[in-house]
């Protein structure tokens, strides 16, 4: 199966990625969701031993789609940081190398919920903040899935870290993440290594496609 796949929505062509990223090649713009950096600084901070790494583990998979499709633009659709403490040095240490590496993309948060929480970024940094409802050449972009804004054809957003459960006619298989579209409306899966999912069940008019290691395939297949 193919690490990548294009889809048509309202007549915008866009490239999905197994790697739970999303790129407009019109607009030569890469968008993710969910990135939340740094949550395991904060986890341990509180006492709870998680695995270290998850943050570079993050930054190392957008830097791969950064140079795969040498994109101008990059946003993140909500949800930067998990929390305030989330930006521990060593995290910033992390964010400050990438910003390096990085420095001819333009980039951009649209602000989610965690975000607000987080309050304001260190002016250092060489990414704007703003707030959801974002359109450019009639895509939208936020954080929190919901009705399609006036103007709009597309939909692109975050929040849900949506997932398909899949089975076989014998057993359960898992979740697995997914990009799910929903009249107009494209969630995004979450490309934080290490955030939960919500799984979706589709509806009539609505679609998927699973990512799954190295793979990306429309559900249902067919």
């Amino acid at each position: 199966m193919p690490d990548s796949i294009d889809i048509q929505i309202a007549n915008h062509t866009f490239t999905l990625f197994a790697e739970r990223a999303l790129y407009w090649p019109a607009q030569s713009m890469l968008f993710v969701a969910d990135t939340h950096f740094g949550k395991e600084a904060t986890f341990r901070r509180g006492g709870i031993p998680v695995p270290d790494g998850v943050t570079d583990a993050t930054l190392e998979k957008i830097g791969r789609m950064l140079e795969r499709t040498q994109a101008s633009r990059f946003f993140i659709l909500g949800d930067m940081f998990h929390a305030r403490s989330s930006i521990a040095p060593v995290v910033r240490a992390s964010l400050e190398r990438f910003f390096t590496g990085f420095s001819k993309v333009d980039m951009t948060l649209v602000r989610g919920n965690h975000d607000a929480r987080v309050g304001a970024l260190p002016k250092s940094w060489p990414i704007k903040v703003v707030d959801p409802g974002l359109m450019i050449d009639r895509v939208a972009l936020g954080h929190h899935p919901g009705q399609i804004p006036s103007g709009a054809d597309v939909y692109l957003c975050g929040h849900l870290h949506p997932a398909i459960r899949v089975s076989s006619r014998r057993e359960s298989l898992g979740k697995m993440p997914c990009f799910w579209h929903s009249h107009g409306q494209l969630v995004l899966p979450a490309i934080g290594e290490f955030t939960g999912t919500h799984v979706v069940h589709l509806s009539d008019g609505e679609s998927a496609w699973i990512t799954a290691e190295n793979m990306i395939f429309a559900y249902p297949s067919g």
